[in-house]
């Protein structure tokens, strides 16, 4: 009978993925500028891979010749200008987190799935998708076993004690509760965020003296001053949807066309004009034809670094296709807001998505990652049509029930409190509750909370 330490080592066996389809997942998540550098690297590196030609690099050519036929140098310099005065790109919490992760020996199938739990993290540093769910589609598995449940919690932890900590949690309250235990917090800060975590809005002394009689009042304020040393939001503080510099992966026109590649009345177009365009070699399609399949060190290498290229070009044209067939779903979803009627997106699941394009859950969250839509309302990270629904007061019932997403709530709630303070007034999370039903959106006190710190308003009592 096998050991523990056997039965995990043969799973991990059984898990490990060839370099190929590793490849081709890591395509997924690229965007577009760093696809470039990937496409440059690879054909490098392979001799069976050919550079047919390289619009980015001549339109960079055409761009300092036509400059240089202009009778003065003003158009080069003002380019050059464009270029020294652009802003820095702000690292991402991925880049981030994935430059550490490099820094750490970890088993192939390992790392691979740490990096797909990083492209799964959202502004915030929570999932996107559940890592169960990106463990299943990575490694071809229905359910996880307690031995790959154990492999998963152990990478999970590994990237949670990452800088900044506490990022790879479902949401705040996680998060937190574990920076609080890494800083040994005291007893009384860990009882606060366990048992009255929905409370902490409003922390005054005076309120929780009444309930924590044994403590000291200077004890409570000292609770209360670590719990603001702690982060709920751990990728608060880097860059993201706000990078200043944006390269769109994928254009969205309004169009009418009869076209089969116009779906309602929308041309989606991936983004190949600034990528290089590569194709198999000819002399190596000779080599492979001239010999004849016989064996030899040549012939092995030759037949080896065509297939390589085969699999390379494959993964290019399924990333392609994939970002594709997903932004038109997208925009199938949310014509509403691509057509101009609605000024957020509404309610919408990669889980729904999936099933309309039979993929699995993972493939579309690492095919959004890090990637931006621009149409004529502006460029938009793919991730920002993706939102918890928000139920209206009639769902309970199934009568016409509407559905709002979360972008649609929080602009509500930051029109509420604006108008309010015009007229002098402050909004309590309870008031703004309750004003909220008024418009048919059925949102608790502490979703409230939640959303008004995401749009970084102050609570009442601060404001």
């Amino acid at each position: 009978m096998k050991s523990n330490q056997e039965l995990v080592q043969s799973q991990r066996l059984a898990l490990k993925l060839s370099p190929q389809m590793i490849q081709s997942i890591n395509l997924l998540t690229l965007p577009v500028f760093e696809l470039r550098e990937r496409i440059l690297d690879e054909a490098e590196k392979n001799p069976a891979l050919e550079i047919v030609s390289d619009s980015g690099l001549e339109a960079s050519d055409d761009m300092y010749t036509n400059s240089a036929e202009t009778k003065s140098g003003d158009a080069s310099n003002s380019f050059l200008q464009f270029l020294e005065n652009q802003p820095a790109k702000e690292e991402t919490l991925q880049e981030h987190l994935l430059a550490q992760l490099l820094e750490t020996n970890l088993p192939p199938e390992d790392r691979l799935l740490a990096e797909s739990i990083i492209q799964n993290l959202d502004e915030h540093g929570f999932h996107f998708v559940a890592p169960e769910s990106l463990y299943e589609e990575l490694f071809g598995v229905k359910s996880l076993d307690d031995a790959q449940k154990a492999q998963l919690e152990s990478v999970l932890n590994i990237i949670r004690n990452f800088d900044p900590p506490g990022t790879a949690f479902e949401n705040a309250y996680q998060s937190l509760l574990f920076q609080a235990e890494k800083k040994d917090a005291p007893p009384l800060v860990m009882e606060l965020l366990k048992n009255h975590f929905e409370e902490l809005s409003n922390m005054r002394v005076s309120t929780f003296q009444k309930r924590f009689p044994s403590y000291s009042a200077q004890e409570i304020s000292d609770a209360f001053e670590f719990i603001k040393t702690l982060e709920p939001f751990p990728a608060r503080e880097f860059g993201g949807a706000d990078v200043q510099f944006i390269v769109p992966d994928v254009y969205v026109y309004k169009i009418d066309s009869d076209s089969p590649e116009i779906d309602d009345h929308f041309a989606v177009i991936c983004e190949e004009k600034g990528l290089p365009v590569l194709k198999l070699s000819p002399l190596f399609l000779d080599l492979a034809k001239n010999n004849g399949g016989a064996a030899s060190e040549e012939s092995d290498f030759v037949n080896g670094q065509l297939k390589d290229a085969e699999w390379f070009l494959n993964g290019l044209s399924r990333r392609n296709q994939t970002l594709v067939k997903v932004t038109r779903e997208i925009v199938r979803r949310q014509k509403a807001f691509f057509l101009g009627f609605a000024s957020a997106p509404s309610a919408l699941r990669m889980s729904e998505i999936a099933a309309a394009l039979d993929i699995h859950e993972a493939t579309v969250s690492r095919i959004t990652s890090g990637k931006y839509l621009q149409c004529s309302a502006g460029i938009f990270a793919l991730r920002y049509f993706f939102t918890n629904a928000a139920v209206s007061k009639t769902e309970s019932t199934n009568v016409n029930a509407s559905v709002f997403s979360k972008e649609q709530v929080k602009d509500r709630i930051k029109q509420l409190i604006e108008e309010a303070e015009q007229n002098g007034k402050k909004l309590s999370d309870e008031k703004i509750s309750k004003k909220l039903e008024e418009f048919g959106m059925s949102v608790a006190r502490r979703t409230v909370s939640k959303y008004r710190a995401e749009l970084n308003i102050q609570s009442s009592y601060d404001r």
